[in-house]
């Protein structure tokens, strides 16, 4: 009897003893589960943190451009109420339209400038779902200048694009040459 008990003894530490590396796997397990999503988490926020700086920087760099636009129209305000100043003795009704678009584009300038990125992109979202017909007229112009100035931009290339001597200067081109050989410029 002392085998069979000592069998019953020895397959009971072997279950107990896989019982505990079972325990210790599943431990083991939840741990590298629990760094895993603090991991995950801690990228995520990370991914945010940049993302969210990425975000404000294209920001400030819009606002910068915007400004700038503002600063543009500004400036051309100016040059309109300086013409319509130089028409007034001449032509005053036209003068006045002047001084009115001159107007116009200031208060358009001080608006740019006085809203936000979010703000004026909400406004031209909106304006563009009140005016689909002037967005696409808009879009449609800018396509037609675009089209004009990249054809008159690869005719002109072409047109410089000849060789040195030839078509640019009515010069025809020369015909081939001989061949060079060694003693034809060398006397006898």
């Amino acid at each position: 009897m002392s085998d069979s008990s000592s069998t019953r003894s020895g397959a009971a530490t072997a279950s107990g003893a896989a019982e505990t590396a079972r325990s210790t796997a599943a431990d083991a397990m939840s741990k590298v589960s629990d760094v895993a999503q603090q991991a995950m988490g801690e990228a995520k926020k990370s991914a945010s943190s940049l993302a969210s700086a990425a975000t404000e920087r294209a920001k400030s760099a819009a606002q910068e451009r915007i400004s700038g636009g503002a600063d543009l129209l500004g400036h051309v305000a100016a040059s309109v109420r300086a013409a319509a100043r130089d028409l007034e003795p001449n032509a005053p009704q036209l003068a006045g339209f002047a001084h009115e678009a001159a107007g116009r584009l200031e208060g358009f300038s001080h608006d740019i400038r006085e809203k936000s990125v979010e703000e004026l992109l909400e406004t031209s979202s909106d304006f563009a779902r009140r005016q689909p017909a002037m967005l696409f007229a808009a879009a449609a112009a800018c396509g037609f200048l675009l089209f004009r100035m990249i054809k008159t931009t690869s005719s002109t290339a072409n047109d410089s694009g000849a060789r040195f001597g030839e078509e640019a200067y009515g010069v025809a081109p020369l015909p081939e040459s001989p061949p060079i050989t060694s003693g034809q410029f060398h006397g006898p």
